[in-house]
């Protein structure tokens, strides 16, 4: 559905660029970084493929997976996202067959990686099959790179909350999970098996640190987010309450009121006028 829209989304970028520039759309690329300026309008060039470079950019994109540097990863495939891959390393006469056999290749060199840096073997075997067993059944890729992208970018997250669960001090472990999990009704029983710790270990390590309890923190957090979406859209507090699973409307105000001393819909009338006036 995403590569579906992506396409749609083209078409539309090459009519708003005729409109713009009374001109017929460019079928390479084009990105537009500022529409009030048509020198900001640049066209992607493709580069011949060459072997060096695209070993090269593999390199780089494997180092950027495991140590989990972001500005490497979109730097390398931006290198290799300019290189002519089609037409040279894809099956002569099945295009699709070509393809599919590319992102296979692509899965299994990046799982070997992630293994030799230390992420559990039956795990990367199990997601190693499970994208081997959605690429097979894909009928087509609408965009070939973007799959290559989706794909790199699902390996950099894995192995990037990998880290976090597991290399991370215990109360940095804690405050990523209540974090990452703030939508549900979190337990102490949840983040010890979540983190493989000892439930009697939680609250003196993150005490300690952040002198507050682990309750007290996703009360706080759970009403820091309720803030954000108060600002930022129309739901109701019902829906704001479902979504961060409070047990009722009315507690989530009382909770909300409790920490701020005002309520959410104070909060939601007044916030600009009180920043405007700060």
């Amino acid at each position: 559905m995403m590569l579906h829209s992506l396409s749609n989304l083209k078409s539309i970028s090459q009519i708003i660029y005729t409109l713009y520039n009374s001109d017929d759309a460019l079928e390479e690329e084009v990105h537009i970084t500022k529409f009030s300026d048509k020198l900001h309008i640049k066209k992607e060039s493709s580069e011949s493929f060459d072997p060096k470079t695209f070993l090269n950019a593999e390199t780089d994109i494997i180092k950027s997976i495991v140590y989990s540097r972001k500005a490497s990863l979109i730097s390398a495939l931006e290198k290799l996202s300019r290189l002519k891959i089609i037409g040279e390393r894809f099956a002569s006469n099945n295009m699709i067959r070509g393809e599919k056999d590319t992102l296979i290749s692509y899965v299994s060199i990046l799982n070997r990686a992630i293994i030799q840096w230390g992420y559990p073997v039956e795990s990367a075997f199990q997601l190693h099959n499970e994208l081997v067993q959605e690429i097979e059944l894909s009928p087509q890729f609408l965009n070939f790179f973007q799959v290559i992208r989706e794909i790199t970018w699902h390996y950099f997250k894995i192995v990037q909350n990998h880290r976090v669960h597991n290399f991370l001090p215990l109360h940095q472990r804690i405050k990523q999970y209540i974090k990452e999990h703030i939508s549900e009704n979190i337990t102490l029983d949840d983040i010890a098996t979540a983190l493989n710790a000892s439930k009697k270990t939680l609250n003196p390590a993150f005490k300690k640190e952040y002198k507050i309890t682990i309750t007290q923190f996703i009360r706080q957090t759970k009403i820091d987010t309720a803030k954000e979406l108060l600002i930022a859209s129309n739901l109701t507090l019902l829906e704001i309450s479902n979504l961060l699973s409070f047990s009722t409307a009315s507690y989530f105000v009382k909770t909300f009121k409790e920490i701020t001393g005002i309520t959410p819909n104070h909060f939601r009338q007044h916030f600009f006028d009180e920043e405007l006036h700060l």
